[in-house]
């Protein structure tokens, strides 16, 4: 009875020794989807260079006319194209997914703190056990909500982060980048505008089901904080493991990630995800989850 109820303790903790047992490793990649700022300074002379007027030549103005030159026009118009350049609000899916990667690696690298506002974690769904577990379970009002109880008790509240520890908490967990996303792995991106913020959205193209998941790779790895399958492995008890059926794979099903962003500075000022990722044991087991967190940025 003890392995059994041990079983089922086991998939309610599986997120929480999923984060326990994530070790921070250093990044694989240093890349940063950014522009740097030595880019941004060279392009901006080549603009300067190429609107600059010639002199104009010397004239002799006739008696009683202003020898005030008017001022350049091309000089002006290009000033202004530039300034709207700046300020352009991305429209398509390809700009909305470059301006949600720059703004959200902008956080790693420029945010004084970041609070995770509150972590919550439920099923997402009915589990899928072993007709034996599911009759056992019937002594704690049956498994998915034994397992919802477990999940909701491991819920987090309000935590503030600053220095490496954003790093190694915020989306993506224990790299250098926030989001390696391309427009390939993204269902849906809008950008909407309101009293100088944009309020992007996106959703995520579903992840098949894998052993191999890891962070970079496949879909939502690439801006979420997912449970990985070797994680899990490593911390599910042999026993525990034999008996659900095998070592777990990962399936990443559609989600969601909004960021709030202020349009003259390109921070971003909140955040939340909401993620969808499901464990499956074997043929006989499967326990989807959804993870919902939300965050404040501070500069």
């Amino acid at each position: 009875m003890k392995k059994i109820l041990a079983l089922l303790l086991v998939a309610g903790l599986l997120f929480t020794l999923c984060a326990c047992g994530n070790k921070t490793e250093e990044p694989t990649t240093t890349e940063i989807v950014e522009q740097s700022a030595t880019e941004t300074a060279t392009e901006a002379a080549g603009t300067d260079e190429s609107t600059s007027a010639a002199p104009a030549e010397s004239t002799s103005a006739a008696p009683g006319e202003s020898t005030t030159a008017a001022p350049d026009a091309t000089t002006e118009a290009a000033s202004e194209t530039t300034t709207e350049a700046a300020a352009k609000k991305p429209e398509t899916k390809e700009e909305i997914v470059e301006y949600f990667n720059k703004a959200s690696n902008n956080i790693k690298t420029s945010a004084k703190s970041v609070t995770r506002n509150y972590s919550k974690i439920s099923l997402a769904g009915s589990t899928q056990l072993p007709g034996w577990v599911n009759t056992v379970a019937r002594v704690v009002g049956g498994a998915d909500k034994f397992i919802d109880d477990q999940l909701s008790k491991n819920s987090k509240g309000s935590e503030t982060f600053t220095g490496s520890q954003i790093k190694s908490t915020y989306p993506v967990e224990g790299e250098s980048y926030a989001s390696k996303l391309t427009p390939a792995d993204v269902q849906s991106a809008t950008c909407t505008e309101e009293n100088g913020k944009y309020t992007i959205t996106i959703v995520t193209v579903r992840d098949a089901t894998s052993q191999n998941a890891k962070h970079g790779a496949g879909h939502a790895p690439k801006a979420f904080n997912t449970p990985l399958p070797d994680v899990i492995n490593e911390n599910v008890p042999g026993f525990a493991k034999n008996m659900i059926g095998g070592t777990a794979a990962m399936e990443y099903p559609s989600s969601t990630f909004k960021i709030v962003v202020d349009a003259k500075t390109g921070n971003v000022e909140s955040a939340t995800s909401d993620l969808y990722w499901t464990i499956h044991f074997g043929s006989d087991t499967t326990l989807p989850f959804r993870t919902q967190d939300s965050w404040t940025i501070k500069y």
